[in-house]
């Protein structure tokens, strides 16, 4: 008897659920960061300026702010596989990547109206045009990365 809906069926558990965003997200920072680095070129920033961008503290250290980076990442990545766990029964009509690059486009919007403003974060120093296509590349790699939890039941 054929579906017309087809449901999603869930692999495994809610910790592997986390564990499998946690990685998908350190690799989609790598992603982010490699195309940052190589997109500040463009406006006259070699790739270790910018990766000291993303360093919270005053020493503007290439390798801190690498690390700061992938550590928002992984917790970003962490929250989406959680989050796309709980809800992809619901949303299941919509690919895992397509929900990621959204959720990628989503966290730009605040990043840059509100919370880098606030900390006067060097991180506005990079052209709106390519921090919006990095968190887009970002999601788009967290939704590759968590697709392959999630087949269509038949």
């Amino acid at each position: 008897m054929m579906k017309d809906n087809p449901t999603m069926r869930l692999k495994g558990t809610i910790g592997e659920a986390a564990a499998d965003g946690l990685l998908a997200g350190e690799a989609a920072g790598v992603i982010m960061a490699a195309y940052l680095a190589l997109a500040g070129l463009t406006w006259g920033s070699g790739p270790v300026e910018v990766l000291a961008l993303f360093d919270p503290g005053e020493t503007a250290s290439a390798l801190f702010g690498l690390i700061a980076h992938l550590a928002v990442s992984g917790v970003y990545g962490t929250v989406f596989g959680l989050g796309w766990r709980l809800a992809a029964r619901w949303l299941s009509r919509i690919p895992v990547w397509l929900a990621g690059t959204v959720c990628g486009l989503i966290l730009f919007a605040p990043a840059l109206a509100i919370l880098l403003p606030a900390a006067s974060s060097p991180l506005l120093t990079i052209p709106p045009a390519h921090f919006a296509l990095a968190h887009g590349l970002y999601g788009l790699t967290l939704g590759i990365g968590l697709a392959r939890r999630y087949t269509p039941d038949r």
